[in-house]
C-alpha cells in the first residue's frame, strides 16, 4: 500500500506518463492484476480512446477506465449493496418537490419559499453538496448546536434548522431500501475494505485539481486497500498551497491532504515524480504563455503567428470569423477537426450560434453541453396535457399540446391536419371556445360574424364544409383528453395518475408516432435528432417509473402529480454521443478535460466572463459557509475561493493546445449594448508583443482591411449574405467594387447559385414596388361592373395595397373573441335602429321621449342584439356583462340628448340604417368608368333627416359614431373622407322614390355616442351639470350656408348653438369664421367632386394600382394601424420608400382647388 503523486505544470506529461506506465504494464502482462484508471466525467470517453489507440492491443481487459461512480457499481457488484432501487436525477428533484410541499409549515424560514419551483433547484443543489462533503442528519445536528454555541446569527440558526429537517426527510425517505446517485459514493467508501478486488489492484487518479471531502474520504479507504495508487496533480511545489494567490494554491493543497491523510493511515508516501520538462507545446508562443502566466510581471517574446486576437462587432461576428479561420487552419496546415476545440463561458448565446453557422462553412462539430428535453414533442405533451385539465381547457395549454403534432393519426398527412389545426385555433379565438364550451356541440357552430347588419341563421356550404373540418379536428383532440380527464378525477393514487397518463399516450400511438420522425431524420442524415425521439420516450418512460417508486401509493391530486413530475421533466437532457470523430469539440471551459488538442479557440472572452462575475451565492452565503468552517465543518469553497480557482480555470483554456491559441471578443451584445475585453486580454499581449488586434465586422466593407474583405469570401453558401450587402450598397451608390463583382459573376456563372442568388436580392431590387395587374386578373378580382363601398374607396385612396390587400387578396387578421371598436359601433348602429322601429310602433317620437323611456328602450334594445352579437361575447363573462351595462348607459344618454335635440329641430328623421344597392331598398349610386365599365356603390345610411323650409324639402345626413369626428375638406379632397358627401349625394338622388319630390341638401352631421366626462374648476348644481352634459353630444360636421334651413334645426339658437356646429349672429346671418358651413354652389360642387374622386378610384383599381404608397397629413399615416404591413414591409423610416405627402390647408382654400379642379375637367 503506497500513494504516488505526479506533480508538474500543465503540458509537462502528467497524463503521458500515467498512461504510458499504463500502456507498458498491459503490453508485459495482459491478463495481470486489475488497473483501474479513475477520470472525471467529461475525460472518460476520451482517455478509454487514448489508452486503447496507445497499447497497440486487441483490448483493454486488465485496465479498465472508470469514474468514482462507476468504480462503485464494479465494487458493490462484488461486496453487495447494488440491489438497492436507484434513485435518478429526476427522480431525486422530483422527491425534493414531494417532500417541500408535503412539508411546507414545518419550515421555519422555508416555508413561503417552499412551493416556489426555482426554490427546489436550490435545495437540490444543496442537498448533494452536502452529500459530497459528508454532511447528513446527525452531522448536522452537530454543526447546529456548534453553532448556537458561538451565537451565529438566527438567520442562519433557523436556515439550519431547516436544511437539518430537510436531511431527516430525505433520509427517512431514501432509507435501506432506495438509493440516489450520491450515494453509490457514500457506499464506496464503506465497502472497499470488503473488497478482494481492490486487494490486487493498482490505481490511477488524474483529470483531478481538488476532490469533495466524500472523493477525499474514498481516497482515503483505497490507501488502505490497494496496492498503489498514483495520483496526477498539476501544481509545482507544495510552498503553493500557503499562498492564496498562487495558480496552484487548490492541487497544491489537496496534495497535502492527500499525505495527511495516507500519514494517519501509515500509508507508505512514495517519492514525487515531478515533471518539468515542457512535451506539449510546439507553438513557442504557447510555451512561453504556459511558463509566464503567473509571473509578475511577465517576460516578453515577440509572436510568430500562433498566436490570435480578435475583436468582433458582435457574437454573430465573432462566431464567423472563427468559422472562416478553422476552415484557413484545414486548408494550409496539417491538422484535424478533432484536433480541434472551441471553448466558452455562454452556452446561451455561443451554442445556438454555433449550431446555426458552423454548418453553412461544412464544419463538423459537437457541443458537450447536454440539450434539455423539455421542447421535445413528447414532454411538451406530457406537461401541457394536465395543465389542461388543471386549468380548466385553457387555450394556452390546449393549442401547445395540438402543436406537438402528436394527436394527428399515425402516418396521416400532416401538413393537411396542421392546416386543420390552424383553423381549429382561428376558430376557438373568434368564438371563445375554452373550458366546458370544447365539449357543448352548441357552441360548435360555424357561422362567419359580418355584423349584425349581415347576420343570418343559414350557414352556407362552405361554413358547413369548415364546420366539418373544424368537428373532425376538435374531436380528434377532445374525445381523447376527455377520457383522460373522467380517469384522472377517478384516480387517487401516484399508480392510478401515472398509470392514466401512459395509457393516454398509448392511445395516441406516441411511440408509434416517434418512431416514425425517428426514421425521417435518419433518411435525412440527421442522426442527432434522429436518436432523440427515442431517448425522449425512455426518459419520459423513466420519469414515471420514477413517480411510481417513490409515489405509486402515495394520494395525491392531479395538481400535486403535476408539480412533481414537471419537477422531474425540467431534469431530462439528451445525451450526446459523437456521430463522428473527426469533428470540433465545442466545451465549457470550466467543465472541458481535453486532451490531444492542437488549436484552441477562445471566444467571448469578455469583462465580466473571463473571470467570472460572481453574483450569485446560492441557498448558503458566503459568510454562512465561514461561520460553518470556524466550528469546523467542511462545505464547498465560497465564491471568494471560486474567484481565486478563476485564474487557474482561464490559465488550463489557453494552454490547452500544443499549437494554436486565438482568442476572441465581442464589442456589444445582441441588443447593441457595449462590451469590455477581458483583463486577460492585455495580460496576453504584454507575454506575447506584436500580435495584431484583428477586426470582425458583418459587412467586410467596413473593415480598413482589404484582407479581412478577401477572407470573407470563403464559401459560396457563408459568403452569399456578403454579396447581397455589396448590392445593397451599390444600388445606393451605383458603384460595385471590383472584388465583389468577380464575386457576383461567380455566382451567375454556377446554375445552383445563380438561382438561389436572383431569389435572394429580387427584394433588393424591386424592394415593396409591385407590379401592376394586367386587365384579365383585374377583371377576375373585382368583375366587370364593381360593387363596392365608399370604406372601400377611402381604403384605395389611404394606400392602394391596402386595398388590394384587403379586396383583391382577401387577407384577413386573425379574429379574437374579444370587443372591438367597429363591433361597438354596429351594436350602438342596431341599438337605435331598434328604438326607431319600436317607437314607430308605439305611435311615439323621439321628441316625446322622457329620461326614463330612453332608459328602458335602451335596455330592450342591447338585450334584443346581445344574443346575435359576436358570437354572444357580452354574455360569456361578467366583465362583459358590465361593460353591457355600460353600452347600454351611452345608448340610453345618446338617446335622450337626441330626443332634446328632437324638441328644437323640425328635421325629423324620415329614414333609418337606409340601405342603397344591389338588393336594398335604394338603387345603387353608379359611377360610370373607363373601357365601357361601372362601379356600383352600395351602404348604409345611419339617419336620413327632412324638413320644409320655405316650400323647398331639404336633406340632412346624420351619422352615430363612437369616437369625436368631424368633416376635414383636406381629408376630402385626398379621397380620404368621402363616407358622409356620398351618402347625402345618394339621398338627395333618390329623393323623388323615397319623398315623391326633389329635395335640397341641408349638411352632414355626426353624433358622438358616449357617456359624457365633464372637467371643471367649480361646482355645479344638477341643472348646470346637464346643460354641459347636453352641450357635450353637439353635432359636429358640415352644413349649408342658409340661416332659415340652420334655425329649422336650432329653433333656439342665439349665438352659438348647444347642439350643431354654427354660430348665428346678431343680424340673422351665419358667422363665416365660427360656423361650419358652405355655400349652396359650393355644396353642389363638392357632391360632384365626391362622385370624381369615386370615378378614379374605380379607374385605379380596374387598371390594376397595388402601389404601396401611403398618405402622410402632418405625422398621420395609415400605416400605424394597417393589418397589412407586415405584408407589404413599408419602413416609415426609410426615406426611398414612396409616401403621398398631403398638404394642409384652410378650408377656402381647398373649396377653390376643388373648384378649379372641377372646371378644368369640365373644361377638359
Amino acid at each position: 500500500m503506497s500513494l504516488r503523486i505526479i506533480s508538474g505544470r500543465s503540458g509537462t506529461g502528467k497524463t503521458t506518463f500515467m498512461q504510458h506506465e499504463i500502456v507498458h504494464t498491459l503490453q508485459q502482462n495482459p491478463l495481470g492484476d486489475p488497473l483501474f484508471y479513475i477520470v472525471p466525467d467529461q475525460m472518460s470517453f476520451s482517455s478509454e480512446y487514448d489508452l486503447a489507440a496507445g497499447a497497440g492491443l486487441d483490448g483493454l481487459i486488465r485496465a479498465q477506465v472508470t469514474t468514482f461512480k462507476r468504480l462503485a457499481w464494479r465494487v458493490l457488484q462484488e461486496t453487495g449493496g447494488i440491489a438497492k432501487e436507484e434513485i435518478s436525477g429526476f427522480g431525486y428533484r422530483m422527491l425534493i418537490r414531494s417532500l417541500l410541499e408535503d412539508n411546507k409549515e414545518s419550515f421555519t424560514l422555508f416555508n413561503r419559499a417552499a412551493t416556489k419551483r426555482g426554490f427546489t433547484d436550490q435545495i437540490e443543489v444543496l442537498m448533494k453538496e452536502f452529500s459530497r462533503y459528508c454532511l447528513d442528519h446527525a452531522t448536522m445536528a452537530n454543526a447546529l448546536n456548534q453553532l448556537e454555541a458561538v451565537q451565529a446569527p438566527k438567520t442562519l440558526l433557523d436556515k439550519s434548522a431547516d436544511l437539518m429537517l430537510m436531511l431527516d426527510l430525505m433520509e427517512q425517505k431514501l432509507g435501506t431500501s432506495y438509493i440516489d446517485g450520491e450515494g453509490y459514493l457514500t457506499l464506496l467508501a464503506l465497502k472497499i475494505k470488503d473488497s478482494h478486488l481492490l486487494e490486487k489492484t493498482e490505481l490511477y487518479i488524474d483529470g483531478f485539481t481538488s476532490f469533495t471531502t466524500r472523493e477525499l474520504e474514498i481516497i482515503q479507504a483505497l490507501m488502505k486497500q490497494v496496492k498503489r495508487i498514483t495520483i496526477a496533480l498539476p501544481m509545482e511545489t507544495l510552498a503553493d498551497a500557503q499562498d492564496e494567490q498562487s495558480l496552484f494554491y487548490q492541487p497544491a493543497n489537496t496534495c497535502l491532504r492527500l499525505i495527511e491523510m495516507a500519514q494517519a493511515e501509515q500509508v507508505e508516501i512514495e517519492e514525487f515524480v515531478h515533471q518539468v520538462e515542457q512535451k506539449r507545446f510546439v507553438s513557442k508562443e504557447l510555451f512561453h504563455i504556459e511558463a509566464n502566466f503567473d509571473q509578475l510581471p511577465p517576460a516578453e517574446i515577440k509572436t510568430e503567428g500562433k498566436l490570435r486576437i480578435t475583436e468582433a462587432a458582435n457574437k454573430r461576428a465573432e462566431i464567423h470569423v472563427v468559422a472562416r479561420q478553422i476552415r484557413e487552419m484545414m486548408q494550409q496546415k496539417e491538422i484535424r477537426y478533432k484536433e480541434m476545440a472551441i471553448l466558452h463561458r455562454d452556452a446561451e448565446s455561443y451554442e445556438g450560434l454555433i449550431e446555426t453557422i458552423f454548418p453553412q462553412y461544412e464544419i463538423p462539430v459537437f457541443i458537450s453541453q447536454k440539450k434539455s428535453m423539455l421542447h421535445h414533442p413528447l414532454i411538451e405533451l406530457s406537461r401541457t396535457v394536465l395543465e389542461i385539465i388543471r386549468t380548466g381547457w385553457k387555450y394556452e395549454p390546449m393549442f401547445r399540446a395540438i402543436k406537438t403534432d402528436l394527436f394527428f393519426p399515425l402516418n396521416a398527412s400532416k401538413s393537411k391536419w396542421r392546416e386543420r389545426a390552424d383553423r381549429l385555433e382561428n376558430f376557438v379565438l373568434s368564438f371563445g371556445i375554452y373550458g366546458d364550451r370544447w365539449l357543448d356541440n352548441r357552441r360548435w357552430v360555424y357561422k362567419k360574424y359580418r355584423g349584425l347588419e349581415f347576420y343570418s341563421k343559414v350557414q352556407t356550404d362552405e361554413e358547413l364544409s369548415i364546420q366539418a373540418d373544424l368537428h373532425a379536428a376538435r374531436d380528434i383532440v377532445v374525445q381523447p383528453l376527455k377520457i383522460l380527464a373522467d380517469t384522472l378525477a377517478q384516480s387517487k393514487t401516484g399508480l392510478d395518475l401515472a398509470t392514466a397518463i401512459f395509457t393516454f399516450m398509448e392511445s395516441l400511438q406516441v411511440y408509434e408516432k416517434l418512431q416514425v420522425l425517428k426514421k425521417a431524420e435518419e433518411e435525412s442524415g440527421q442522426l442527432l435528432l434522429a436518436s432523440e425521439h427515442e431517448q425522449a420516450w425512455n426518459e419520459w418512460v423513466n420519469v414515471l417509473d420514477q413517480f411510481v417508486l417513490m409515489f405509486g401509493e402515495k394520494e395525491m391530486t392531479v395538481e400535486d402529480a403535476a408539480k412533481i413530475l414537471d419537477e422531474g421533466y425540467d431534469q431530462l437532457a439528451f445525451s450526446r454521443i459523437p456521430p463522428t470523430i473527426d469533428q470540433i469539440t465545442v466545451a465549457n471551459v470550466d467543465i472541458a478535460r481535453l486532451t490531444n488538442i492542437k488549436a484552441v479557440f477562445v471566444i467571448g472572452v469578455n469583462d465580466g466572463v473571463f473571470p467570472k462575475r460572481m453574483d450569485h451565492e446560492g441557498l448558503l452565503s458566503d459568510t454562512e459557509r465561514e461561520w460553518f468552517t470556524q466550528v469546523g465543518f467542511e462545505l464547498a469553497p465560497t465564491s471568494k475561493m471560486r474567484l481565486l480557482d478563476e485564474n487557474y480555470l482561464i490559465y488550463k483554456a489557453f494552454v490547452t493546445a500544443s499549437d494554436y491559441l486565438a482568442v476572441s471578443y465581442p464589442i456589444a451584445d445582441s441588443e447593441g449594448k457595449a462590451l469590455l475585453p477581458s483583463m486577460y486580454i492585455k495580460k496576453l499581449q504584454q507575454m506575447v508583443t506584436d500580435v495584431p488586434l484583428e477586426l470582425a465586422v458583418m459587412d467586410p466593407t467596413d473593415h480598413a482591411d482589404t484582407a479581412f474583405e478577401l477572407q470573407s469570401i470563403s464559401h459560396a453558401r457563408t459568403t452569399l449574405p456578403y454579396v447581397v450587402m455589396q448590392i445593397r450598397k451599390a444600388l445606393e451608390t451605383g458603384e460595385l467594387p471590383e472584388v465583389w463583382q468577380s464575386v457576383y459573376h461567380y455566382y451567375l456563372e454556377d446554375p445552383y447559385w445563380s438561382n438561389i442568388l436572383k431569389r435572394v436580392i429580387k427584394p433588393l431590387i424591386h424592394g415593396n414596388k409591385t407590379e401592376r395587374l394586367p386587365q384579365e386578373i383585374t377583371s377576375a378580382l373585382y368583375g366587370e361592373t364593381m360593387t363596392s363601398s365608399v370604406s372601400r374607396i377611402e381604403r384605395y385612396y389611404s394606400c392602394p395595397f391596402a386595398h388590394y390587400a384587403a379586396y383583391g387578396l382577401k387577407l384577413e387578421e386573425r379574429t379574437e373573441y374579444r370587443l372591438e371598436a367597429p363591433a361597438i359601433g354596429d351594436l350602438f348602429h342596431a341599438a337605435l335602429k331598434w328604438i326607431a322601429d319600436e317607437t314607430a310602433r308605439l305611435g311615439l317620437t323621439w321628441a316625446e321621449l322622457s329620461r326614463e323611456q330612453c332608459a328602458g328602450l335602451a335596455k330592450q334594445a342591447v338585450n334584443q342584439i346581445v344574443p346575435v352579437f359576436v358570437h354572444q361575447l357580452l354574455l360569456s363573462t361578467n366583465r362583459y356583462r358590465y361593460i353591457q351595462r355600460k353600452l347600454e348607459q351611452i345608448v340610453a344618454s345618446t338617446l335622450y340628448a337626441l330626443s332634446k335635440h328632437s324638441k328644437v329641430s323640425t328635421f325629423v328623421p324620415i329614414a333609418i340604417e337606409a340601405g342603397f344597392g344591389p338588393g336594398e331598398d335604394l338603387p345603387a349610386l353608379e359611377i360610370p368608368l373607363k373601357q365601357g365599365r361601372k362601379m356600383q356603390l352600395r351602404g348604409r345610411i345611419d339617419r336620413v333627416d327632412a324638413s320644409n323650409v320655405n316650400g323647398n324639402l331639404f336633406v340632412r345626413i346624420v351619422d352615430y359614431k363612437s369616437s369625436r369626428k368631424g368633416i376635414d375638406l383636406n381629408e376630402v379632397y385626398y379621397g380620404l373622407s368621402l363616407q358622409m358627401l356620398t351618402y347625402l349625394d345618394v339621398a338627395i338622388e333618390n329623393a323623388d322614390i323615397w319623398l315623391q319630390e326633389s329635395a335640397e341638401p341641408a349638411g352632414v352631421l355626426y353624433v358622438h355616442m358616449h357617456n359624457p366626462f365633464i372637467k371643471t374648476q367649480k361646482e355645479m348644481n344638477d341643472a348646470e351639470l346637464q346643460e354641459e352634459i347636453y352641450k357635450s353630444y353637439k353635432m359636429n360636421g358640415l352644413l349649408l350656408d342658409n340661416p332659415e334651413v340652420v334655425m329649422e334645426m336650432d329653433e333656439q339658437i342665439e349665438g352659438f348653438s348647444k347642439i350643431i356646429p354654427v354660430r348665428m349672429n346678431k343680424d340673422g346671418n351665419l358667422s363665416k369664421s365660427a360656423s361650419k358651413v358652405v355655400e349652396p354652389e359650393q355644396m353642389k360642387l363638392l357632391q360632384s367632386f365626391v362622385r370624381k374622386r369615386h370615378e378614379q378610384a374605380g379607374n385605379g383599381m380596374n387598371a390594376g394600382d397595388t402601389r404601396v404608397y401611403p398618405y402622410r397629413i402632418k405625422d398621420k399615416m395609415p400605416c400605424t394601424y394597417c393589418a397589412y404591413r407586415s405584408v407589404c414591409q413599408f419602413d416609415p423610416q426609410d426615406a426611398s420608400q414612396p409616401v403621398r405627402n398631403l398638404k394642409v390647408e384652410q378650408p377656402d382654400i381647398v373649396t377653390e382647388k376643388i373648384r378649379k379642379e372641377m372646371s378644368t375637367d369640365e373644361h377638359s
